[in-house]
This record gives C-alpha cells, sequence and structure tokens, in this order.
C-alpha cells in the first residue's frame, strides 16, 4: 500500500484553480482556451482520485467505477464543445452513461451500511416529493423538445435517481444510530447530485427555451463544484466500498 494524501490534495486545488481559470476565461476571454480549460478539468479530477487512493484500492469495483463515471463525463465535456445536434446527443449520451455509474455508486454505498435493504427500498419515501421538480422542468421543456424528447426523458429520469438516492443517502445519515456514515460525506453527496440537477436544468433551459446572461457561468460554475462534491463525498466515506485514504 502507498500514501497518496499530499500530491492528491494538491491535484484538487489544481482542480479548483483549472475551474477558476475556465470561468474567468468564460466571463472575460472568450475563445480558444476557454474549451482548453473545460477539458481539462476531469483529467486533473481523475489524477486527484487516482493520488488519493492505495494500489489495493485502485483494484476495487468501486473506485474503477468512480474513475469511469468521471472518464465519462470528460468525454461528455468534450463533445458539448462542437455545435450541431449531433455533438450534444453525444455530450447527453455520455453525460447518461456517467449518471447510471453514479446511480450504481450509491446502490453500492446504500447496500455497504444498509444491510437487507432491497431494490424497492433504494430510494427513501421521504425523498419522493422532490420528483416534482424534475417533472416540472420537463412540462416547461416539452413543448420546444421535439425530435428530442427521447434522449432528454431518458437523461432526465436518469439524474433524477441518481439525486433521490443521494437525498436518501442523507434521509438514512441523519436517522442512522451508526456512527460509521456521519453528515460529512452525506452531506457532500447531496450537495454534488443537487448542484448537478441545477447544472443540467439552467443547460436545457438555455438551450431548449431561450439563452440568458449568466447562463453559461451557473451551468459550468455549479459543474465543477458538483463533480468535485460528488468524489470527497465518495472519498470521504467509511463504508467498506469507499475506503478513504484521508
Amino acid at each position: 500500500m502507498t500514501k497518496s494524501t499530499g500530491l492528491g490534495v494538491s491535484v484538487y486545488g489544481s482542480y479548483a484553480f483549472m475551474g477558476l481559470l475556465h470561468l474567468v476565461l468564460l466571463r472575460f476571454y472568450p475563445g480558444p482556451l476557454v474549451p482548453l480549460s473545460k477539458v481539462m478539468l476531469m483529467p486533473l479530477l481523475i489524477v486527484a482520485v487516482y493520488r488519493q487512493t492505495t494500489a489495493e484500492e485502485r483494484k476495487t469495483a468501486a473506485i474503477r467505477m468512480l474513475f469511469g463515471a468521471l472518464l465519462l463525463s470528460g468525454i461528455g465535456d468534450a463533445l458539448l464543445i462542437g455545435q450541431g445536434e449531433g455533438y450534444f446527443v453525444g455530450g447527453l449520451s455520455a453525460f447518461l452513461c456517467a449518471h447510471i455509474v453514479y446511480v450504481s455508486l450509491f446502490v453500492q454505498r446504500h447496500r455497504s451500511y444498509s444491510a437487507g435493504l432491497t431494490a424497492t427500498s433504494w430510494v427513501d419515501q421521504k425523498t419522493w416529493p422532490a420528483i416534482l421538480i424534475p417533472l416540472g422542468v420537463l412540462y416547461y421543456l416539452y413543448p420546444s423538445l421535439g425530435g428530442m424528447i427521447v434522449p432528454v426523458l431518458a437523461y432526465i429520469t436518469v439524474i433524477t435517481l441518481m439525486w433521490l438516492l443521494a437525498l436518501s443517502n442523507f434521509v438514512r445519515s441523519r436517522s442512522s444510530d451508526s456512527s460509521h456514515e456521519g453528515w460529512g460525506p452525506s452531506v457532500l453527496l447531496t450537495l454534488g447530485a443537487s448542484l448537478f440537477v441545477v447544472s443540467d436544468a439552467v443547460l436545457a433551459f438555455e438551450k431548449f427555451i431561450a439563452p440568458f446572461p449568466g447562463a453559461r457561468l451557473t451551468v459550468m460554475g455549479t459543474y465543477i463544484l458538483a463533480q468535485l462534491a460528488l468524489v470527497r463525498g465518495f472519498k470521504s466515506g467509511a463504508s467498506p466500498v469507499f475506503k478513504s485514504q484521508n
């Protein structure tokens, strides 16, 4: 086993710096450096996770899945830079697959600290009212979706499930007497999933309804924070499938 904290922390700092640089470029210096800074985000985050895991941990399915989700997100970032519906559908598909991986990670997390948890109880009943938010977004977008209705509906379904699993994780951490779950990871995971929902909702309104000032900054700002919060939430957890060296 190898120690991996110091370098990992420094690369998280690099990710934060690149995220801030991207937002500054996006706002004040639009040009070729904007897409370049965007495509560098996920590689830096992947390196950070790699540096903060041991060789033994990198063999676990959970860590490999986390790498996969970030890699798919990076592919989505690159595709969404392109112009045209084909690039958009490709980017949407990449992020759809990334969220499917995140869903699987949340399911593993639930199983690791909830003995006997079945598929029908992965989503806590207390979180069901949250479905009204993505349903409202879909209702508002529907007249403008046209031929994109199927891929957008599939995407909303998956990201909503991911969000509900994060909220369920938070609810159960509050009601659990177990000390291994705690508040920290659950808060980070809920924050990350919620920011992802905000980012995608703003992106959808900008694309299908009308562009508005600050939309791109909002999309990227919430996205950058969302990915970092999800990674830190998963890596900070103390469940057997998400060991932490922090």
